[in-house]
């Protein structure tokens, strides 16, 4: 299919991926040690990308908005394809029926709102200071899991819990009064703290969209995406044009079609493809990973220095959230974090890719 070609040629040229659409316990262990690190990368280039992007200015030139809405609508134009290649035109056409539209056009504009406040949050902190914040998604989603249904954490849980946030906080004030090419603020701060507010709400969201409704996945990814795209396309009138000077898209540059290509959209199709080899305990391992792959990435390429105080607040960030995850999955409980559209909700999908799969080899 397009869509299982495209991602392998985004991908080939980092990991030999296995084309073959299985579980993650079914998958080899060549193919999930190859996925964890083909997403565990590009997860940490992606936070890196939004700083470098910006070049030496203190502000990115181009819109925020224009990029998420270019992005997003490209990706519209992906789940259309998706949807062509798997249904013909019948799945094609749901892709504009309104009533489907309309269940994910809430959903898919909080997602919009995340973005927008990611891309802005990196306005005013470095990339590596984000993506430390950003593992603050386990407290806030624990919050929310007892606040909502009452579901609670064991005793060794909070106190991982309380460990991750120490070490956020020790990352923050050491990084502050070390320098090191660092950049706070307390707008950025506070961004990035709602984007993870923003995540964790959504996802639960969605979860609940995708039990109710039974449309082929590429259908819902199209739909969410354009909710998305729309979302932002009105963020982008009313911020750039009304309150702006109708320069819609800025300044764009070569970085910033790299941002859009191999930032976003290389993310939605790790996100939705790839990760179905790996479980959601190693997906959140890997965001964790990134954590200090950002930080050298933020040294070697974006201007930092090293400073082995933050390094130790960083790297105990990634300790406390590998143990947490792993302690979720010690009690066999998957996690509670989501993230985007989830293909293994549909194992119809799953059993026309392996079709397609079995036919191909026996072609050969």
């Amino acid at each position: 299919p397009f869509w299982l070609r495209l991602a392998v040629l985004l991908v080939a040229p980092v990991v030999p991926v296995n084309l073959s659409w299985h579980s993650g316990a079914m998958a080899s262990v060549q193919t999930q040690a190859a996925a964890f690190l083909a997403v565990t990368l590009q997860r940490a280039c992606h936070n890196s990308f939004i700083q470098w992007a910006k070049g030496d200015e203190a502000k990115a030139q181009y819109t925020v908005s224009s990029v998420i809405f270019v992005a997003q609508t490209v990706c519209v134009f992906v789940g259309w394809f998706l949807a062509y290649s798997g249904g013909g035109m019948a799945d094609l056409k749901k892709c504009t029926d309104v009533s489907i539209l309309k269940k994910f056009a809430f959903i898919g504009m909080i997602y919009a709102v995340g973005d927008i406040f990611e891309m802005e949050s990196v306005n005013y902190i470095d990339a590596a200071t984000y993506t430390v914040l950003s593992q603050s998604k386990l407290i806030v989603t624990a919050l929310m899991m007892w606040a909502i249904d009452g579901t609670n954490q064991n005793l060794m849980q909070w106190f991982i819990l309380f460990t991750t946030s120490s070490g956020m906080m020790e990352y923050v004030l050491v990084g502050k009064s070390k320098g090191g090419g660092m950049t706070f603020s307390i707008v950025g701060i506070s961004l990035a703290l709602v984007k993870v507010v923003i995540s964790c709400y959504v996802a639960v969201l969605n979860q609940k969209a995708l039990k109710k409704d039974s449309n082929p996945f590429p259908v819902q990814f199209s739909a969410l995406k354009v909710s998305w795209a729309l979302t932002s396309f009105v963020y982008m009138i009313v911020k750039d044009g009304f309150l702006g000077e109708w320069d819609l898209f800025g300044v764009w540059s070569s970085r910033t079609i790299v941002l859009v290509f191999a930032g976003f959209i290389l993310k939605t199709l790790f996100n939705q493809y790839l990760l179905k080899v790996l479980d959601a305990i190693w997906k959140n391992i890997s965001e964790a990973v990134g954590v200090i792959l950002v930080y050298f990435a933020n040294i070697a390429f974006l201007g930092g220095s090293f400073d082995a105080a933050v390094f130790n607040a960083a790297f105990t960030v990634l300790l406390a959230c590998v143990a947490y995850v792993l302690s979720k999955a010690a009690s066999g409980k998957k996690s509670d974090v989501g993230d985007e559209l989830n293909p293994a909700h549909y194992p119809e999908l799953q059993t026309s890719l392996m079709a397609t799969t079995r036919h191909r080899i026996k072609g050969c």
